[in-house]
């Protein structure tokens, strides 16, 4: 009498239930993350240059050369910031996606490796 193989093992669900979760989780995350239009990212990017300003004390204060560059860094860093959350939440789901794949690869080919007596 042969030994009774489980149809679905440990790694193969495993990889399955967490690629799930990840997906959904992350798909969401995805789908709810803000569209910043240009008004938005004007908005925040005088917002941190008031504030930078203010740090400065009155003393330290640019000139309009350096107010203009000081605004530009400040811009080049908003979109960044932007980019970087939106490509996290891209990657995440990507993990997802392939242990989702991973697992049903495996739960699949363990079906047509298991010999039918």
């Amino acid at each position: 009498m042969q030994p009774h193989r489980p149809r679905l093992t440990s790694l193969p669900a495993l990889l399955l239930a967490v690629g799930l979760g990840l997906v959904g989780y992350y798909g969401v995350e995805w789908y709810t993350l803000p569209e910043y239009s240009e008004a938005d990212i004007e908005a925040s990017v005088e917002l941190n240059l008031q504030l930078d300003l203010q740090r400065r004390g009155p003393h330290l204060q640019p000139d309009a050369e350096r107010l203009e560059l000081l605004r530009k860094t400040i811009r080049a860093e908003v979109e960044t910031e932007i980019r970087k959350e939106r490509e996290k939440v891209q990657l995440r789901f990507g993990v997802g996606l392939i242990a989702l794949v991973l697992g049903v690869g495996q739960i699949v080919g363990n079906r047509w490796a298991i010999p039918k007596n």
